[in-house]
């Protein structure tokens, strides 16, 4: 490419691109004010009080989704059609904000399950981040982005596709949710998830979630994204296949890790709040879920 082509791609992508990308985050930052915070002060809480829960929910559960989906509504050429762009940009945005609103209203009649009401009544996942200081709910809440995204990101709007798109999405739901479970059985046998994050107050029981639930969403996308033609058979046994050679492998691995040291890697999580044992078990999770998808290749 000689010097007049890059000078035009350059001049498509910040004529086409950006644009939608702004228009995005605007759209984004509407939708979440309105939705989300209601009537929560974001510039309080993050510059007056230096709250950071507040801050981790508001890059984790904003700024994150909101410019990866920008990005995902505008791959291929900038320039053959921007109004189709646009609104795949605002459909990504507008479907984020419903299915996390929905998976935060899941969880908040959870939290009312194990936790007793505070002095004004509200036991909420905005009263555990912006009043309480939790930077345990607020990873939480950055994990249900995560699952929110990864759920979105398979949204397609042509007739032709929407049929295959909505059983991609289901598939991601499904197993997203049937991890989770798994998660919190392997759990309930000494403590409970909810318990750990929004009784305890516990970060790195925030971190192991967050990253066992991203490389579960690793593998999950990247097995969809690796289909060259949709069946929805073949899709879900190879992600069971998947996630069960996961959690085999995620297990074996932190046993003979702990076998090794001597150490009980549990008690350092969930007794000890050990953030350092916590970031390590989200880089066993991550480099295992990428060891995964390149023998799905």
């Amino acid at each position: 490419m000689d010097l007049r082509g890059y000078l035009e791609f350059l001049g498509n992508n910040l004529l086409f691109n950006i644009p939608i990308i702004l228009i995005g985050f605007i759209l984004g930052w509407f939708m979440y004010s309105k939705i989300i915070l209601r009537k929560i002060n974001l510039k309080d809480a993050l510059f007056e009080k230096d709250n950071l829960a507040a801050w981790i929910e508001f890059l984790g559960a904003f700024i994150f989704p909101t410019l990866y989906l920008a990005a995902k509504a505008i791959e291929g050429p900038a320039h053959e059609d921007v109004f189709m762009d646009l609104l795949i940009c605002i459909g990504y945005e507008a479907g984020f904000i419903v299915l996390f609103t929905v998976l935060r209203l899941f969880s908040n009649l959870a939290i009312r399950q194990i936790s007793p009401p505070d002095i004004e009544g509200k036991i909420s996942l905005n009263n555990e981040v912006y009043n309480q200081k939790n930077v345990a709910a607020s990873l939480f809440s950055a994990t249900l982005s995560i699952v929110s995204v990864s759920v979105i990101m398979f949204m397609d709007f042509m007739p032709e596709e929407l049929f295959s798109s909505l059983f991609k999405m289901l598939t991601v739901v499904v197993y997203s949710l049937m991890a989770l479970i798994v998660y919190e059985m392997v759990l309930r046998s000494k403590t409970t998830l909810f318990k750990e994050i929004f009784v305890d107050n516990n970060p790195a029981a925030g971190v192991a979630l967050g990253g066992f639930v991203l490389a579960v969403e690793t593998i999950l996308t990247h097995i969809i994204q690796y289909q060259l033609e949709f069946d929805f058979i073949d899709l879900m046994v190879v992600c069971a296949i998947g996630l069960a050679v996961f959690l085999v492998l995620a297990y074996l691995m932190k046993w003979i890790f702990a076998a090794i040291l001597k150490v009980n890697i549990w008690a350092e999580v969930y007794e000890q709040n050990n953030m350092g044992a916590a970031i390590g078990q989200v880089v066993l999770y991550v480099s295992i879920a990428n060891i995964i998808i390149h023998f799905l290749k």
